[in-house]
């Protein structure tokens, strides 16, 4: 029997996922029909952690199957989605417009407000790690920072109340809510707190390192771009550069090795987004209100397929470097934390095991970080010079 929904498009992609309770590990096909004409097929085989906690399966059901680049034009019709032999999915068929990935510059802001940049996070017993993560971000042009503690129980907590009265940063105690996953609701009480404040809010990861790798500082980028309505960052992903144990020293000095630009990982990207057109956020691509998020060299985000995964291998400007892994011992305190993308009871909020060997490509030689370790390291000492 063949169980399934079709979620929503993004970007070109539709998604939702299908699943044969009759052959529980078997790829269900999916077929897309536009206007009763096949436009798309592919498989339900991508993992999601909702599915995995709700007992479908593996969880490994999903699909994000993209339409023809000459569909996303904005026009209205009926979308079906089958699965299997011509099982139509719940929510489908479906009258729907579709999106439009032509890009459209928005004006600026009436009234600029008083910050450009500002980052919002969500942290978690990450005190070995924000004095640095927070320092480079000062240093590369981020002013100011909405960081939410879901519930530490290490020094992180001590550490931004000492930089909430410096004021560095917003420092917003945000416990687990039971059978509520924290993330998403943290960004969008965080997004009221800055929406009048800043031109541009980042929402990124405490393990994730924005990186000018063209020598200017992130707002010059941004400024590139003015008439965007965000700007997608992609990923370098770092693996563990072969270490066992966590060392004492910086995360950008101990590993400078990292996936090919091209690799399949460094397809996710994290956005840079005007504020004030936010309707949503979320955890790599924002719901906007008017106009079209972009990569550094004018490409839509959604026109090679799901927004969230838009590779951007010729980066000239603007990279993140994702230190996903660290070394073996700081993998196993990272996955017992949990991810916030999950409630905090759920068998899915733990990562699998295999995401270690999975993430870990030491394939490049990258220290374009390294190199300023010594700016990093003195920016540390004045911050904390302001905790005493």
């Amino acid at each position: 029997m063949i169980r399934g929904n079709f979620d929503c498009i993004a970007g070109r992609d539709v998604c939702g996922w299908a699943w044969d309770s009759e052959q529980p590990h078997e790829p269900v096909p999916v077929t897309v029909l536009f206007d009763n004409v096949v436009v798309a097929q592919g498989l339900a085989n991508h993992h999601r952690p909702d599915l995995q906690a709700a007992g479908i399966g593996q969880g490994i059901h999903a699909f994000y199957i993209a339409l023809p680049e000459d569909l996303i034009d904005g026009r209205t019709g009926i979308l079906t989605v089958t699965a299997g032999n011509g099982h139509n999915l719940t929510g489908s068929p479906a009258s729907i417009r579709l999106p439009n990935n032509r890009f459209r510059p928005v004006p600026p802001p009436p009234v600029a407000p008083p910050l450009t940049l500002a980052v919002c996070a969500i942290v978690k017993d990450e005190r070995p790690y924000l004095l640095e993560w927070i320092a480079h971000h000062r240093l590369v042009g981020v002013q100011h920072f909405v960081l939410f503690d879901n519930g530490s129980t290490d020094q992180t907590t001590a550490l931004l109340s000492g930089l909430a009265r410096a004021g560095i940063v917003d420092h917003v105690p945000w416990p687990d809510i039971p059978h509520v996953a924290p993330q998403i609701p943290a960004y969008i009480a965080g997004l009221a707190r800055l929406s009048n404040r800043c031109r541009w809010v980042a929402f990124i990861d405490a393990d994730e390192f924005l990186n000018p790798i063209d020598g200017r500082d992130v707002p010059s980028v941004l400024a590139d771009h003015d008439g965007a309505a965000g700007l997608v960052v992609p990923w370098r992903l770092f693996g563990s550069n072969g270490r066992q144990q966590h060392e004492d020293d910086l995360v950008i000095s101990r590993f400078t090795r990292r996936a090919a630009a091209d690799h399949p990982l460094n397809r996710s990207v994290k956005t840079i987004v005007q504020a004030r057109l936010v309707a949503r956020p979320d955890i790599h691509v924002p719901t906007i209100t008017d106009g079209t998020l972009i990569d550094e060299h004018g490409r839509v985000a959604g026109s090679q397929g799901h927004p969230s995964h838009h590779a951007v291998p010729d980066a000239k400007a603007l990279v993140i470097n994702h230190y996903f892994t660290k070394s073996q011992e700081e993998w196993v305190r990272k996955r017992s934390r949990g991810r916030a993308t999950e409630p905090a009871h759920s068998t899915a909020r733990l990562r699998p095991d295999e995401h270690f060997l999975s993430h870990d490509i030491n394939d490049i030689e990258d220290a374009g970080l390294a190199i300023r370790a010594d700016r990093v390291r003195a920016e540390m000492e004045r911050l904390a010079s302001l905790l005493a």
